[in-house]
């Protein structure tokens, strides 16, 4: 376990945030809530997870079943909503970007009887505190006798992905031009995606990247159907 937002779900945004990720303060904020009130465990991992709009709830009805699957171990949950949300596309995507320069990438820790014995073990043979996952690793690497610099590593802290600042800043102008134009003869249904696309968001919001490629999409769409 090493995604802070499991570390949000298991020891709450204060106690992250408190570890020294501050840059993670706008996805922690999702967590915010009334005192007194505290999330259901699958509300808080959908929020964690939601890049965009979810009218139907099918991401919160996913999540739900990871979570009831689980039998109230919310480590284990965690793990199943990532395998039931996130992992096909993450790698599909590096598959995708790994072709594109003819490379072929293997993903060792994908390998299902690692994943099934991973599964298994206890939280805290796992993830220690907020800032400190991938225990078994850094613990391995530890005991091989490499430098304190490897094992007890923060390099990736606060890392995430700068398309959506992107998109709000020095990309602005044209991504909102593309959307505009999409939306000019886009059916009804796609409308609230890309109208959602206009409104500027945060470093983890990805509407405006979901609107952009429907509009990439649907434009690439009209020019195949005037051909």
């Amino acid at each position: 376990m090493g995604y802070v937002r499991q570390a949000l779900v298991l020891f709450g945004p204060d106690a992250v945030l408190n570890a020294g990720l501050e840059a993670y303060r706008p996805l922690a904020a999702k967590l915010m809530h009334t005192a007194g009130e505290p999330l259901d465990p699958a509300e808080a991992v959908t929020r964690l997870i939601l890049r965009g709009p979810d009218p139907d709830g099918r991401l919160r009805d996913l999540v739900a079943d990871a979570m009831a699957r689980a039998g109230g171990d919310l480590a284990r949950g965690l793990t199943l909503s990532d395998l039931a949300t996130a992992w096909r596309p993450l790698v599909m995507t590096s598959d995708k970007l790994a072709s594109a320069y003819a490379l072929e990438r293997r993903s060792p820790y994908l390998a299902r009887d690692l994943v099934e014995l991973s599964y298994r073990l206890p939280v805290e043979h796992k993830i220690t505190g907020p800032a400190q996952g991938k225990r078994i690793l850094r613990d391995a690497a530890k005991a091989l006798g490499l430098p304190r610099e490897v094992w007890a590593s923060r390099d990736k802290l606060g890392f995430a992905s700068p398309v959506p600042s992107w998109l709000n800043d020095n990309l602005a102008a044209w991504a909102d031009s593309q959307i505009r134009m999409a939306l000019t003869d886009a059916p009804p249904g796609f409308r609230p995606l890309l109208e959602g696309g206009l409104k500027p968001g945060d470093r983890f919001d990805r509407t405006r990247m979901q609107a952009l490629m429907a509009a990439a999409w649907f434009s690439d769409q009209m020019v195949r159907a005037a051909a």
